[in-house]
């Protein structure tokens, strides 16, 4: 450590209003801070442009928004040099080729640490902005790679892809803080039909479209309610009450531990196998037993039947949503091994310390040396 604090900028394509940039930055500034570091966080998107962007139409407003914060982000980057480090989540520009991110490797640079959360190497865009899948230039990400002198990945399959490019890598899942995150204070209090929670975004609701007939099917002989928040438009379900609320980040917790169950669909595609299990993870600290699709990361996350359900199937997911719906002691079964897992693997209390480790050592080991691939 040197006199004075260790000067970080970090860079995120979206503002704390999005669970990457909250997650895999924001909350761990008061450790990095405690820890000797000072860090910046400079969002491309703003709030306002955040909440419009996954919505379809009004393209012409979304250009000329993002052109005007393209230019603000790059007033940004001209201060890059008087930091220490340089901290990417995702990608420092959001389209194009990798020309920002070999800017800011240029020799007398600060060294770049890469934090990784999705398959970002492959090519995904919502559908609410099909119309710029060509500018995505998911094969940035090699080179961005390449560029660093570490990387972050949120899961072992994103750091299997990464060590192609860069032997300088760790894997640190997404987390929470289980302060916060928390059971709520009445578990199994509630009045009327048992509630299933999902809560996601816009560009993930598609998957609980995979639940219909499930659903359905449940509710006739176990019936429920149905809370939604985070699609972009308000869901319904046939022959399902459902009560789409609207999210926000101040009752964030509030809407997961208002769950009785929660849900997290996925189809099984390479994409899907990258993503962290992250919304399990958040159900699972706040006390709330979950049935997950047996994709990816969730594998690992749940131990089926012990801590969670994985369900392979539609005739699986109506077992397992049935048996959680009429099993009082099971809910509270996985809700306590749940919480303890999450305690013991995804907290902030046991990942915090492991992000500032790898910000000291990238900045003792300095800029990568380039290589004629890098050239």
């Amino acid at each position: 450590m040197t006199g004075r604090p260790i000067r970080v900028l970090a860079l995120s394509p979206i503002p704390e209003e999005g669970a990457g940039c909250r997650f895999r930055i924001a909350q761990f500034i008061p450790y990095l801070e405690s820890a000797g570091f000072e860090v910046t966080l400079d969002s491309l998107f703003t709030p306002e442009f955040f909440r419009v962007v996954y919505k379809s139409g009004d393209y012409l407003r979304k250009a000329m928004t993002f052109a005007a914060l393209s230019l603000k982000r790059l007033e940004v980057l001209r201060e890059a040099s008087r930091f220490d480090l340089i901290l990417v989540y995702r990608e420092a520009f959001p389209i194009g080729p990798p020309l920002i991110e070999r800017w800011l490797a240029r020799p007398g640079m600060p060294p770049i640490v890469y934090d990784f959360d999705d398959a970002v190497f492959l090519p995904n865009v919502s559908d609410a902005n099909r119309f710029i899948v060509s500018l995505k230039w998911a094969r940035k990400v090699p080179d961005i790679l390449r560029l660093s002198t570490s990387v972050i990945a949120g899961n072992d399959l994103l750091a299997a892809f990464a060590r192609r490019y860069n032997s300088s890598v760790v894997t640190i899942p997404t987390c929470v803080d289980t302060d916060k995150f928390i059971p709520r204070a009445d578990p199994g209090g509630s009045h009327g039909p048992l509630v299933v929670g999902w809560i996601g975004s816009p560009t993930t609701a598609s998957y609980l479209s995979l639940l219909r007939a499930v659903f359905r099917n449940v509710q006739a002989v176990a019936p429920f309610e149905l809370k939604v928040s985070g699609a972009a438009s308000d869901l319904a379900f046939d022959g399902v009450p459902v009560r789409n609320v609207p999210w926000s980040l101040a009752g964030e917790v509030s809407l997961f531990n208002t769950c009785d169950i929660g849900v997290y669909p996925l189809t099984d595609d390479e994409w899907s196998k990258g993503k962290c299990g992250f919304k399990a993870i958040e159900f699972m600290a706040c006390g709330v037993p979950v049935v997950a699709s047996a994709v990816g990361v969730n594998k690992e996350i749940i131990d089926d039947g012990v801590n969670g359900f994985l369900a392979t199937s539609a005739d699986e997911w109506e077992l397992k949503l049935r048996r959680l719906l009429t099993d009082a002691p099971l809910r509270a079964r996985f809700a306590a091994a749940g919480r303890r897992t999450v305690e013991e693997r995804y907290s902030l209390r046991v990942n915090a310390p492991r992000v500032a480790a790898v910000l000291d050592n990238a900045l003792a080991a300095g800029r990568p040396v380039p290589s004629v691939e890098n050239s």
